[in-house]
């Protein structure tokens, strides 16, 4: 947006300044950013004498300031009132319509930015938070509340302001923006709230973790009864900064600062369950703090996994085993040769993975190829790295579904993941895919790096280098959601002054590694085999409705769990008779419940799975129309999920930021999860298979492990169902979409309504009531979580 008064201030500053020694021009567009405000420092310093001017302002240029000690209103240099005035409306606050003076609109505008900051506006601006304020008024921090920011965080933010440096006046530390977001200046400014809560006298504060603090928090545990006490608050601050976490019972489990002391425990808990710290309680700990302020936690917690350049030979793989190692990861390949300069040896040996496995470790893959610099992450790099991972881990035989670690091995900022980092992954993503998604992509990086690269692309699992807290990515950012592995400590394993093993905590929740290469998927097997069976009893059956064997089988598995008046509609009544005949040849039906999918390593849920199947081919649909079948499958999960976002609209205003943070995500407890639509499209692909006459265990079992040649099969499932149930038509998408949640037919509005009713969704939030446009985000949401994934799959066929 061109602002006038930021064009003038720009045009100002470099026709003025443009041959002072060191200064640098800022783009005269009319916006704001960090080159304006970093010009305006330089003027300001030149005025103040300093020589030559640099873009900081530094130690030198807050001296200068507290030493003149002249507020606005009193300055009489007009150079330096012109600059408090550009400053206030480049921060987007009124200053005079005189440049060079300083009026009463102006200093309504800083004492605004005074009380955003947290300050009261009855106590003046004192000589010592003059320097602090000019600070902030040359900088980007906002100190009002911006799109997408918190008012709890926003409110912590003042606080520290408040009593820390207005109160206290801790003199190393700086304002902190208070725009609600949580940052990497807050994170400073907590880290030094704490220091000075702990004990730690102000003028020795930094805000580094180190030493110091460390002794400090050893003495200060904080139980759900210290909460209302200083560092309590810090406590509860930094539970939220960290929030939300993630929990088995809980799902997605936000901080609230108004929680009891009982309900801080309970989330607590959850947080060291998620973290995996132990023991898991209601006390803040030492070891609780460092997982809350820094990356790495603390570095010498036990760990089951670890990662490292060295080869596993039989004695050290016994070494670490031996030292509580269960996991270790190692590299697929090696950019340089041997000989060359920087060659670290650093690949799987021949036999290595045996090695590994007979000493009762388990493997991840690496590959890294460079890493190191934004400029190294390309498209096509990533096509090529892709490639390379692929044709490495077949030849080592790994296994179907195993998870390949993809590394960015630097300090990635926002800019730079938008404009490389993510482009890279969508290059490895395409060509695995080019390879029927034989193997997975997973992402090592800092947490932010790891959020935005599985957010993005759909990397499946997160390797963090939390070790790296100094990373900015590493700050103000909490654990990714699908965290499996925490890289926490490079230290010396075996005693000879190298530091040769990068100590690792394992979620073994999440990837479970590799524990063989060259081997079948037995679960797929195990499901198949009790498909067999249900059909040879189906075969003996006397069934007098004339029911098809393969609905039969579809009856079996979703009953108990997909029955009622509901799916009595969507599909038809259970046959009792028939569940009494076949659990009478002791066939049970609840100790295969899921299967773990070949392909994307997604546990596959039979019960939800065979009802969905059923529906197709019950009613096989037209491509032009929803029907009950697509209500009984993906149109009647994506008509709850739209029942889950109209009930958290405060929330998510748009669809469209809904879908994109909760549809089909592997990280997120959600009513349509990555589980529910896989086994919605695969429903569908089924249901086509079975209507040409194959049987129930003959179509899982060819589809789930058969390799992509064109057929319909579970490698290419996002371009089999987009296809054949849209027509490869995004447009049809969105249209069925919006027809299977309005109802444009009497018997499927009547479904709809049953649903909604049931769910509690008032009447005004149903999908006919709202406005147009909110639906449409919602739409289109769901048509790119669909077509993202046909993308991957190499696009529409």
């Amino acid at each position: 947006m061109n602002d006038p008064n930021v064009l003038a201030a720009q045009k100002w500053v470099n026709a003025t300044y443009g041959g002072v020694n060191g200064y640098l021009d800022c783009d005269e567009d009319g916006s704001t950013g960090w080159g304006t405000v970093l010009s305006l420092t330089q003027a300001l310093q030149h005025e103040l004498g300093i020589s030559p001017v640099v873009q900081n302002f530094g130690p030198g240029t807050y001296a200068k300031v507290r030493s003149r000690n002249l507020r606005p209103g009193s300055e009489t240099n007009k150079n330096i009132v012109r600059i408090y005035n550009y400053a206030l409306w480049c921060k987007g606050y009124y200053g005079s319509a005189t440049p060079d003076t300083w009026d009463s609109t102006a200093q309504s505008s800083l004492m605004d930015l005074w009380a955003g900051m947290g300050c009261p506006p009855e106590i003046p601006i004192s000589a010592d938070m003059w320097p602090r304020v000019t600070k902030a008024l040359l900088r980007m921090d906002q100190f009002r509340l911006v799109p997408g920011g918190d008012t709890l965080v926003q409110g912590i933010q003042r606080q520290l302001n408040s009593r820390y440096v207005l109160g206290i006046s801790i003199p190393a530390m700086s304002l902190v923006p208070c725009d609600g977001v949580y940052s990497r200046d807050v994170q400073q400014g907590l880290m030094m709230a704490i220091q000075y809560e702990i004990g730690i006298a102000p003028a020795d504060i930094t805000g580094y973790f180190g030493e110091g603090t460390i002794a400090g928090l050893l003495n200060h545990n904080v139980e759900p009864d210290d909460l209302d006490t200083p560092l309590g608050y810090l406590f509860k601050a930094a539970c939220l900064f960290n929030s939300p976490t993630y929990d088995e019972d809980y799902g997605e489990y936000p901080y609230d600062f108004s929680f009891t002391a009982m309900e801080h425990g309970e989330w607590l808990r959850a947080f060291k369950r998620f973290s995996l710290l132990e023991p898991v309680n209601a006390t803040g700990t030492y070891r609780t703090w460092a997982q809350l302020l820094i990356s790495s936690g603390d570095p010498t917690r036990p760990a089951a996994g670890c990662d490292g350049i060295t080869t596993i030979t039989p004695q050290r793989g016994q070494a670490l085993y031996n030292a509580g190692y269960r996991l270790v990861g190692r590299y697929l390949d090696e950019k340089l040769q041997e000989g060359d300069k920087g060659w670290l040896d650093k690949v799987i040996k021949p036999g290595e993975l045996q090695t590994i496995f007979d000493t009762g470790l388990r493997v991840f893959p690496i590959s890294q190829y460079y890493g190191g610099a934004a400029g190294e992450f390309t498209y096509a790099r990533g096509e090529l790295d892709g490639w390379n991972a692929y044709q490495k881990a077949r030849s080592f035989g790994f296994n179907r579904g195993t998870c390949i670690y993809f590394a960015v091995d630097y300090d990635a900022i926002g800019t730079e993941i938008n404009q490389y980092i993510i482009p890279y992954f969508k290059g490895v993503r395409s060509k695995l895919s080019q390879y029927g998604n034989y193997y997975q992509f997973g992402v090592y990086g800092s947490r932010n790096v790891c959020e935005q690269v599985s957010r993005n692309t759909g990397a499946r699992w997160s390797f963090v280098s939390g070790m790296s807290w100094g990373f900015s990515g590493n700050l103000g950012y909490p654990l990714p959601r699908n965290w499996s592995i925490n890289q926490i400590r490079e230290f010396d394993f075996d005693g000879d002054g190298v530091r040769d093993l990068d100590h690792d905590v394992w979620r073994g929740s999440t990837d479970p590694g590799s524990g063989s290469v060259n081997s079948p998927a037995p679960e797929l097997d195990t499901f198949a085999a009790r498909l067999r069976q249900l059909e040879a009893a189906a075969d003996t059956y006397g069934n007098e409705e004339g029911i098809s064997r393969n609905q039969l089988v579809t009856q079996f598995l979703r009953h108990g769990e997909y029955d009622g008046v509901v799916w009595d509609a969507l599909l038809r009544p259970i046959d009792d008779d028939w569940i009494s005949y076949a659990k009478g040849k002791g066939i049970s039906d609840k100790d295969i419940l899921e299967f773990t999918d070949p392909v994307s390593q997604q546990p596959i849920g039979t019960q939800h799975l065979m009802a969905s199947t059923e529906g197709f081919l019950r009613r096989p649909v037209s491509i032009d129309s929803p029907n009950l079948a697509d209500m009984a499958g993906w149109g009647g999960d994506l008509l709850t999920f739209y029942i889950e976002w109209r009930k958290n609209r405060d929330a998510y205003p748009t669809g469209l930021a809904f879908c994109q943070d909760r549809l089909g995500r592997t990280d997120v407890d959600s009513t349509f999860g990555y589980g529910d639509f896989i086994e919605d499209a695969d429903a569908f692909n089924l249901s086509r298979r079975l209507q040409s006459g194959q049987r129930m265990s003959e179509a899982v079992s060819e589809y789930y492990t058969q390799v992509s040649t064109g057929g319909i099969n579970a490698e290419e499932r996002w371009r089999n169902f987009y296809a054949n149930r849209f027509g490869a038509d995004y447009v049809r998408v969105e249209d069925l979409a919006r027809r299977a949640l309005t109802g444009d037919q009497t018997w499927q509005y009547g479904v709809n309504i049953i649903a909604m009713e049931k769910e509690g969704l008032d009447i005004e939030q149903y999908p006919t009531a709202i406005p147009a446009s909110e639906l449409n985000s919602f739409l289109l949401g769901f048509r790119w979580a669909l077509t993202d994934r046909v993308d991957a799959e190499g696009g529409a066929s």
